[in-house]
């Protein structure tokens, strides 16, 4: 009988959406197109989304350890993004940065939904996004063509779906859900944890009701997704023959531990999270004790949401997972293998700071971390202007259009300023149409304000 408030209640969330969407892109997007950190990994991946999807790999990018992700996923989605956003930026790859963060926007806006949905908390659900879209080493990534940065978009995604109980609707739901999940592993192999707390979420409802029928269909269907989902990888080994292994480092770790040759790293892979919960989700500040209120708060989450076993699966078991998974891990643990997991640990955090017994009280809070999110995102998102960027992208971009109008093609392009070892100061031309010929007596030099001299060599 509520009608009135319940179409407020409505339009009031629609709002939020459409304005977290709004502010989150804008953040991201500001200053793609002058600042795109265009290294070797972006025009390796680039270079292949500019071509058609028949000729896209059936395996992933290569990763640094050897070996490559366990799924073309990754190259689906920048393919895509070449094809609609591409084109409204010339093709250049910071189109592709832009097309990752609508992308990514769009799937925090949904998040917004979900959290509000399952916690009944406007408060909780904008303290969430906020503090996973201002992170400062997340955010300076977002616009940055890069596979971890898809792999944990698509984890969380995953997530806000299960958040929505939308697996729940139906069994293509659920197909769908755990496909999400699992081109999230195909576009970044540290997003199998949270891939795993998803599978759980999609099975404990029924397993915790007795109904195993329901339960046997459902972990069936999964399977069958996972199955059709490593095709493509399937045909790669066959066309290599067997001998070209996908995560050649993590099998010999996992095999140097089974064997005894090296004792589990479980010391290790915790202070790796507990520095990577801290570096990603306090800075520009250290914090520290940080992860010890998280423990805190994932303990009360434990009790407080223990009969909502699928919300457990999509906060708890993730973080257990990574700090159990890398312990089996002997290489080096970066920050940003962690970048799937911030979703979850961030809700941990928020719910349970705010499981109050007192509804009044816990209100109260919710309103104070929303608060306190938005207190500290100014300096978040100005830390995020000093990361992952490439000053001299603009003009590069610049210098490159004016060569490109020369008509005349070159031998080379130069820079009077210095780029990173990996990237190329040619490739930018040659997308504006620009030809280079090893026979033209013409070298363009690009200038730190995107002016543009010409060397003619006899």
């Amino acid at each position: 009988m509520n009608t009135g408030s319940d179409r407020a209640s409505r339009v009031a969330q629609l709002v939020a959406v459409l304005l977290m969407f709004a502010f989150t892109l804008t953040i991201r997007v500001w200053g793609v197109s002058s600042e795109f950190l265009m290294l070797g990994d972006q025009i390796r991946d680039w270079s292949i989304a500019s071509g058609p999807f028949t000729a896209l790999p059936l395996v992933g990018p290569p990763t640094h350890f050897s070996g490559y992700t366990i799924g073309p996923a990754f190259y689906w989605i920048l393919w895509a993004i070449r094809v609609s956003v591409g084109p409204w930026f010339d093709n250049l790859p910071h189109g592709g940065g832009v097309g990752q963060a609508v992308l990514q926007s769009g799937v925090d806006a949904l998040l917004l939904a979900a959290v509000w949905h399952r916690t009944r908390s406007a408060w909780i659900a904008l303290a969430t996004v906020i503090l996973l879209a201002t992170a400062s080493f997340d955010l300076s990534l977002a616009a940055v063509i890069w596979n971890p940065v898809v792999g944990a978009t698509l984890a969380k995604l995953a997530t806000a779906l299960v958040l929505l109980e939308w697996p729940r609707r139906s069994a293509a739901a659920l197909a769908v859900t755990a496909g999400i999940a699992w081109c999230a592993v195909h576009a970044y192999t540290g997003a199998i944890f949270v891939a795993v707390g998803i599978f759980v979420a999609l099975l404990v409802d029924s397993v915790v009701a007795g109904d195993l029928r329901m339960a046997w269909r459902n972990l069936s269907i999964i399977a069958a997704v996972v199955a059709l989902l490593q095709v493509p990888y399937v045909a790669h080994q066959v066309a290599h023959r067997f001998g070209d292994p996908a995560m050649g480092a993590v099998i010999g770790s996992v095999g140097r531990i089974a064997s005894g040759t090296e004792p589990l790293q479980f010391a290790r892979s915790w202070g790796a999270y507990a520095s990577a919960f801290d570096f990603i989700q306090a800075s520009p500040w250290q914090i520290p004790w940080a992860v010890w209120v998280l423990v805190a708060c994932g303990g009360i989450v434990a009790i407080r949401y223990r009969h909502d076993p699928a919300l457990l699966a999509v906060t708890l078991v993730p973080q257990v997972a990574a700090v159990i998974g890398y312990a089996f891990f002997l290489g080096g643990l970066e920050h940003y293998y962690y970048l799937s997991v911030m979703p979850a640990a961030v809700l941990t955090l928020l719910l349970g700071a705010s499981a109050l017994p007192s509804p009044r009280l816990a209100r109260l809070v919710s309103i104070a971390l929303c608060a306190v999110s938005l207190a500290i995102a100014p300096a978040r998102i100005l830390y995020a202007t000093q990361l992952s960027k490439l000053p001299e992208y603009g003009a590069l971009v610049d210098g490159s259009r004016r060569i490109a109008h020369f008509t005349e093609p070159m031998r080379a392009i130069r820079t009077v300023f210095t780029l990173p070892a990996t990237s190329d100061p040619e490739y930018v031309y040659r997308i504006l149409g620009g030809r280079l010929e090893p026979s033209s007596p013409w070298v363009g030099v690009i200038h730190v304000d995107g002016s543009v001299s010409y060397r003619k060599d006899e």
